[in-house]
């Protein structure tokens, strides 16, 4: 094996070792943040965390930051479709929250 490919392995591995350290330390804090906050500020701060954790997928996972803009579109695209769909449930769930 040459030299330049076992650097860049090794640049891999160390990325997603980065990566899944900081996904970790974010489920611990997710974790505490649901013992530890106030009710009221429980569900922003999760989500807000969660957020976090999917912008550091799309972008170091995935690599999203580096790809063609097709595959941005193609990615942007399912969100939209995300969003959608969750909009349709929740229009269903505050509709029979109002019937009953």
């Amino acid at each position: 094996m040459s030299e330049r490919s076992r650097t860049s392995i090794g640049r891999i591995w160390r990325r997603g070792l980065i990566v899944w350290v900081l996904l970790l330390a974010f489920l611990a804090l997710s974790l505490f943040a649901a013992y530890a906050a106030p009710a009221s500020w429980a569900a922003p701060i999760n989500f807000g965390i969660a957020a976090t954790q999917a912008v550091l997928v799309a972008l170091l996972f995935m690599r999203l930051d580096r790809a063609d803009t097709l595959v941005r579109l193609a990615a942007a695209c399912g969100l939209f479709w995300l969003a959608i769909l969750f909009a349709l449930t929740l229009t269903d769930t505050l509709s029979r929250l109002a019937n009953s």
